[in-house]
């Protein structure tokens, strides 16, 4: 019986940034990972025609093919491969047509905790591998079993069926928690942006207070019961915002 087929654990980062792409490749160097890098979505296409990836994470926002493009040709091309979209404008509506094309995850600029992420990375890489190395060794047994024996159905052929009949089922089970998750993280990003609009107007809304307070505007002691009004606010939404 063949050895399986190894598992391409490499990165590829994707940005138009070279501060961003030099972060990366600083720090997931130091889980171990073989990085790659690419300034705009022709070179990754580039890239991924010529080698395979563990990991995929592309800006949103790239010149030319942007990112949300690039997960839909390498969920084609590299099912395997878990794709991150990074942007610095999220909305909803990206945030979800990235996750219904494959994506496992979607990140905002600046990044809030980078050594975070790597895990993040990390993780996803090795579960990728589990899941391509498992699937390798089934279709390698089930290939061994039909070449012992290509004529009348034996138990191993049933063997077989079994097989196909939980990986059918598996498989099914499979894209049903993703359509659960998907509603799910789509929910969330909706709650998490709506949140932080509500913060930034809310944090606009208090400077406006100070500066009518601090140029001596009429009724001051009004404007800072105003302002601790606010700041009471914005804790609760800094709170959810954190949860």
């Amino acid at each position: 019986m063949q050895a399986a087929p190894e598992f391409p654990s490499s990165v590829l980062v994707i940005d138009d940034e070279p501060v961003v792409l030099d972060l990366f490749q600083r720090v997931l160097a130091g889980k171990g990972l073989v990085i790659r890098t690419a300034r705009n979505g022709e070179e990754a296409l580039a890239l991924i025609a010529q080698e395979g990836f563990g990991c995929v994470l592309a800006d949103k926002n790239l010149p030319g093919i942007d990112g949300i493009e690039i997960v839909r040709r390498i969920r084609q091309a590299q099912p395997h491969c878990a794709c991150i979209v990074m942007t610095a404008y999220a909305s909803t509506e990206s945030a979800v047509e990235a996750l219904r094309l494959g994506a496992v995850d979607y990140i905002e600029k600046p990044f809030d905790d980078l050594g975070r992420i790597a895990d993040r990375i990390d993780d996803l890489v090795k579960q990728m591998k589990g899941q391509f190395e498992g699937r390798a060794r089934l279709r390698l047994v089930e290939s061994g079993s039909a070449a012992d024996d290509p004529g009348e159905a034996t138990p191993e052929d049933g063997a077989g069926t079994a097989i196909e009949v939980l990986q059918g089922r598996v498989e099914h089970a499979t894209s049903d928690l993703r359509r659960r998750s998907l509603h799910l993280l789509s929910r969330l990003v909706a709650s998490k942006l709506a949140g932080r609009e509500v913060l930034l107007s809310g944090e606009l809304l208090r400077d406006e207070v100070r500066r009518l307070a601090e140029a001596g505007a009429p009724d001051v002691s009004e404007l800072k019961q105003i302002e601790e009004k606010l700041e009471r606010h914005l804790a609760l939404v800094r709170h959810a915002q954190n949860r």
